[in-house]
């Protein structure tokens, strides 16, 4: 993967900001470190995504400091970035290294998904979450947001398969979204970490009562029923 040298200086300027921020946004306080597992694991697998390529309306939702929504506008200049978060000071923070970064494809929002989701219905070619929630929640999160034909991606590692798969799969019907394939990847320098970018397809309209109530997919998610 090759980026310019606009790009790189913009991506290593931003994880100096991101790991100085005063409040805690990363655990990641080494920029190498962080260049690594947070620049470098956003980028290597939707440089292989044709559907990503494609895209042209783009959400991070729990977008946190900015990974990965930050990171990608930087490097694809021509898409547009929809970034939300319902915690105000994070919000704060991605405000600030937008206008640091001089970033014209970014729109920010200060508010939770399920609010954000009734504005931009089945309305992004592209949506995501990184350490957000249990698969099928972030799948309920982010189907109502992306319009049919449209792509999620979720960032994983290997348990997915041993822990999550399970729930996504009761989830798929009802959340009209299919697993479509994985792309697997590894980060690190010397301790080398598999991951996995698993994308889903929506596949048709999904029901009018999604977005359910704010904090109804956490607290009564659809993959612990088989009955929804």
């Amino acid at each position: 993967m090759e980026l310019s040298p606009k790009e790189l200086e913009n991506l290593n300027n931003y994880i100096k900001m991101l790991i100085n921020y005063p409040i805690n946004l990363t655990s990641y306080k080494d920029e190498k470190k962080a260049f690594e597992n947070l620049i470098l694991d956003s980028l290597i697998p939707v440089m292989k995504d044709e559907r990503f390529l494609n895209s042209q309306n783009v959400v991070d939702v729990g977008t946190g400091g900015g990974i990965p929504g930050i990171v990608w506008a930087i490097c694809f200049p021509n898409k547009k970035f929809y970034l939300v978060d319902s915690t105000r000071k994070k919000i704060q923070a991605v405000r600030l290294f937008i206008k640091k970064l001089n970033l014209k494809n970014v729109e920010v929002f200060d508010e939770r998904v399920e609010v954000f989701a009734k504005k931009y219905k089945e309305f992004f070619d592209y949506a995501t979450c990184k350490a957000l929630s249990r698969s099928d929640i972030a799948l309920e999160y982010l189907s109502p947001l992306v319009k049919i034909g449209g792509t999620i991606a979720l960032f994983k590692g290997p348990s997915y398969f041993s822990e999550e798969i399970i729930y996504v799969e009761r989830v798929e019907k009802i959340l009209k979204v299919k697993k479509e394939y994985e792309i697997e990847y590894e980060v690190g320098n010397g301790e080398i970490k598999k991951r996995y970018l698993v994308i889903f397809k929506k596949v048709g309209k999904i029901p009018q009562k999604f977005p359910r109530e704010i904090g109804f997919a956490k607290k009564y998610p659809l993959g612990e029923s088989t009955n929804d």
